[in-house]
């Protein structure tokens, strides 16, 4: 009876290692999540512009787009005053232009201005928001503050 256990025992181990794979595979994965955001800094001159001082293409923000979408992106700039800038408890309006990475951005329409950027790449750019007027006398303007909220949103395509 020992001998026919050590046998079984024998040929079960024999067994087992004549079955064993030569080779095998191992999946290994990982992720990455989507990330798809805008941040403004903007510059001082921004909050305290000189409305009787005519500008050309002065800067008021630095825009960080970040982007990894493998869809590409856009960037949609709209104006709460259609861009203009509307003195504050009142109806009177001051005409300004805007450029966006140096394009024009049309402010005009409530839909404002899309930028598409089709590229499935990884993006991680900064683009200077700049604005552009005529300069008017005091005396030809009512006192107060002129002002105008410019939105920004980030999407992927």
């Amino acid at each position: 009876m020992k001998r026919l256990l050590a046998v079984t025992a024998l040929l079960t181990l024999t067994t087992t290692s004549a079955f064993s794979a030569s080779s095998g595979t191992l999946l290994l994965q990982g992720s990455v999540a989507k990330k798809v955001a805008i941040a403004i800094t903007p510059v001082a001159v921004a909050s305290a512009l000189d409305l009787e001082t005519t500008q050309v293409d002065l800067k008021v923000a630095t825009v960080n787009e970040q982007s990894n979408s493998k869809t590409g992106y856009k960037v949609t700039i709209t104006s709460a005053q259609l861009g203009k800038l509307k003195r504050d408890a009142g109806s009177e309006v001051f005409s300004y232009t805007l450029k966006y990475g140096g394009a024009a951005v049309g402010l005009s329409t409530a839909a404002g201005t899309v930028f598409t950027n089709p590229s499935a790449a990884s993006v991680n750019v900064n683009k200077d928001l700049a604005i552009s007027y005529t300069g008017v006398a005091a005396e030809s303007m009512i006192e107060g503050v002129y002002s105008d909220t410019l939105t920004l949103n980030i999407a992927s395509n």
